[in-house]
């Protein structure tokens, strides 16, 4: 009888979430919504991700029935729990529908998020590892009895036995092989499908780049934080275009710059043509002859005008002195902000907003990439430009149709900035 040994793992729940934790489950949970069984539905959609963003964020506390209707389904704080079963029934539907997305095959290797029964609060378990192969022990052929002139030969089991170790190996070098082409054809898929929508046009792409004011035009530059500028990034949204006179400035900064040189070598590697204008100088027909790139954010009026209609959007506030990037599902909170005009000498943290999404306006796609500060815009052209950031969206990413706004994190101490850390995403 042949022997073997199987090891099989248990997966592991998550108690305190790591940052690498919290990154893996944003990341999932955005896998799961685009799924099949989320993907059609925006009651369940908009549960399960509230409930997953509290978690992860310790406010698990306040996942209660009451505060699960009023702040996702929208009912008044004095709806009755006990007559109105939405935010129950809604949950076991939930439930459900999880439970089919793990039952179906790719799935079990996958981050496990769970909204256990009798709780609205979510719960993360690692995925279980792939139990060892079984390999079975060779058979003890038994002594062959021999004088010293006979030498002993295979028998036709040993001969068989020997056929078949041959054939596994040689099957388990083909999937090696297979593995190491698929990893290399799929290392540039998430940037591939993010700008599948530009490349793929026939028409040459519009680079639009915001201007700002050169520092030879203005030695106080720090402090020219006015009313009006605040003005005009938060009402952006209330114009249909911009204003022609709303910057007049003829420089482009140093940042957008940097981001202007990655984009267009990533262009021109894939052999696509392109155009350059300021934002100044761009009109609406323009951007309806194509796709566009719109770098710069609080210094592209093209940009405000668009994404001051999602839901990541540039803020400004003269009483503080502060700009930051808001979530319109949670206007209260301010915690992507940066100071103005801060120097590249100092220590802060800066936030980069990326967008791609059809323009209403135009018809056509757009691509927002660009910072509060002057590290932010940088990092946001790394972050698109570069396959390893982007493989960590590739699977959301799959329908071209899709739009995205991802926010990014860059740390900054003593003028020196680390990488860009995705912190929010929204897929619609």
């Amino acid at each position: 009888m042949s022997k073997g040994v199987a090891i099989a793992a248990k997966s592991t729940e998550l108690v305190e979430l790591s940052s690498a934790d919290r990154e893996a489950v944003q990341l999932q949970i955005e896998r799961l919504l685009s799924s099949s069984h989320f993907r059609n539905s925006r009651r369940y959609t908009d549960l399960l991700r509230y409930v997953v963003e509290q978690t992860i964020e310790g406010h698990a506390d306040t996942l209660k029935e009451r505060t699960l209707g009023i702040e996702v389904f929208g009912r008044e704080p004095s709806f009755d729990t006990s007559g109105d079963s939405i935010v129950r029934v809604a949950a076991a539907e939930v439930r459900k529908r999880i439970a089919l997305y793990y039952q179906e095959e790719g799935h079990e290797r996958e981050l496990r998020i769970d909204l256990p029964s009798g709780s609205y609060v979510a719960r993360f378990r690692r995925p279980a590892k792939a139990p060892a192969a079984v390999i079975p022990a060779p058979d003890v052929a038994a002594p062959v009895q021999t004088d010293q002139t006979t030498i002993a030969t295979p028998t036709r089991a040993n001969r068989s036995r020997r056929t078949k170790l041959a054939f596994a190996a040689a099957t388990l070098l083909l999937i090696v092989i297979a593995a190491v082409i698929t990893v290399q054809r799929r290392s540039g898929a998430g940037l591939n499908r993010f700008w599948g929508p530009v490349i793929g046009s026939s028409a040459p792409v519009l680079i639009c780049v915001g201007t700002v004011e050169p520092p030879h035009i203005s030695s106080d530059f720090r402090n020219r934080f006015t009313v009006q500028m605040a003005d005009n990034v938060n009402g952006a949204a209330e114009s249909p275009v911009p204003d022609p006179d709303f910057q007049v400035w003829p420089a482009v900064s140093w940042s957008d710059a940097v981001e202007l040189t990655r984009i267009t070598e990533m262009l021109t590697r894939r052999n696509k043509s392109f155009m350059l204008r300021s934002s100044e100088n761009v009109t609406l027909a323009d951007l309806r002859n194509g796709p566009v790139i719109l770098l710069g954010v609080l210094e592209n009026s093209w940009t405000l005008r668009l994404v001051s209609k999602l839901r990541f959007r540039p803020r400004m506030d003269f009483a503080s002195q502060k700009m930051w990037i808001e979530d319109s599902q949670h206007p209260e909170r301010r915690d992507w902000s940066a100071p103005w005009g801060a120097a590249y000498s100092e220590s802060h943290d800066d936030y980069s907003l990326v967008t791609r999404t059809v323009d209403p306006l135009s018809g056509q796609v757009s691509i927002v990439i660009g910072g509060l500060g002057l590290h932010a815009s940088r990092a946001a052209g790394e972050f698109v430009t570069n396959p390893d950031y982007m493989n960590s969206l590739s699977s959301s990413l799959r329908d071209p149709n899709r739009n995205v706004q991802i926010v990014l994190k860059i740390n900054v101490i003593k003028g020196e900035a680390g990488p860009p850390q995705i912190i929010g995403t929204y897929y619609w």
